[in-house]
């Protein structure tokens, strides 16, 4: 726009020098010709074609010297094209001299001179700019990196006090309770009264029931540290208006480390799905192969935003697949699919 606003105050003084010094002449051909030429100019990324119409232009205003007058308006182009070169241009005025005209020159090269320059400004600013949002959604990948590896930290702390508590239960009231029964036992046989035997054997069933809550309750800290079953079946759970369907084959016992990955991504899977896509039924599959883990995400919207592709929530996904040397895939076939192979460790 700038541009466009020289050049056209660039072709008025043009117009009013040449009706000016040629005033009985019709110079309709000759504005037409040298304003073809200047937007011909514009339109070219070639240099060498450029080249060849600037030295067209020179062999015309020889011909006919009218065309000289219009020099500034060409000017401007070929000083954007060639820099310093443009100069050269300048010793055919004094073929056809007109004071105006090279005042309109000189005015023409400073124009060009300082649109250069902005346009410098302006590149330098969108690089500038370009680099602070890349460094701002690097700083935003960063920052999540953090809260999860935080949020991870947290729950592997959590568990490790817990399995610690379950190992000393385990480990001491478990024993000393083993014991007090094997010796309620022993009494029992030693024991001759009728009545003393029948006490032992309440207390020793009363220690029985309380060794099996314990058990249970040591069972219930392993399970609960994380489990991934129930967790995922609970976030299914929080989309009401999305019908849901869960399918869960695996046998193996899972880190805790994959099983928050795993939980991680099928979260992602679900808020993608919530923000990006008008689905009614949503399916969630984690499949146990031979070698690796599978986990399908597809729901059934018609909607499909392409700049998902680039969202934190995917690249979050394929980070976790690298981390495991496995594969993401996804495509929008249907619905959103999002295909996740995790491999097993050696």
């Amino acid at each position: 726009m700038k541009s466009f606003g020289e050049k056209l105050f660039i072709i008025i003084f043009c117009l009013y020098n040449t009706y000016k010094i040629y005033p009985e002449q019709n110079l309709v051909f000759y504005f037409l010709i040298s304003l073809i030429i200047s937007c011909t100019l514009d339109l070219i990324d070639n240099k060498k074609i450029k080249a060849l119409i600037y030295i067209l232009f020179v062999l015309i205003s020889f011909s006919k010297s009218v065309f000289i007058l219009y020099i500034p308006l060409i000017l401007y182009n070929l000083y954007l094209d060639f820099g310093v070169y443009a100069l050269l241009y300048l010793p055919l005025i004094f073929i056809n001299f007109s004071l105006m005209n090279l005042f309109l020159s000189i005015l023409s090269t400073y124009l060009t001179i300082m649109n250069k320059k902005h346009r410098l400004l302006r590149n330098e600013k969108r690089e500038i700019r370009d680099k602070l949002r890349e460094n701002t959604y690097y700083l935003q990948r960063y920052n999540e990196q953090i809260r999860k590896d935080k949020e991870k930290n947290i729950q592997i702390a959590i568990l490790t006090e817990r399995n610690r508590i379950a190992r000393e239960l385990h480990d001491s009231i478990g024993h000393v309770i083993s014991s007090s029964i094997l010796q309620l036992e022993s009494l029992k046989i030693i024991a001759g009264e009728t009545e003393l035997v029948q006490k032992l054997e309440f207390l020793q069933k009363t220690l029985t029931a309380g060794m099996n809550d314990i058990r249970e309750s040591i069972h219930n800290l392993y399970r609960e540290s994380l489990d991934l079953d129930k967790k995922i079946e609970d976030l299914c759970a929080e989309l009401p208006d999305i019908e849901t369907e869960f399918l869960y084959r695996v046998e193996s016992n899972l880190s805790y480390e994959l099983k928050h990955d795993i939980l991680s991504v099928i979260r992602e899977g679900i808020t993608n799905c919530v923000k990006h896509s008008n689905a009614s039924r949503l399916k969630i599959s984690l499949l146990e192969q031979p070698h690796f883990y599978t986990i399908i995400i597809k729901d059934n919207g018609n909607k499909y935003d392409e700049n998902n592709k680039s969202g934190m929530g995917l690249f979050s996904i394929k980070e976790i697949a690298e981390k495991y040397n496995g594969f993401l895939n996804y495509q929008f076939d249907n619905g959103f699919k999002i295909h996740l192979t995790l491999m097993k460790g050696e």
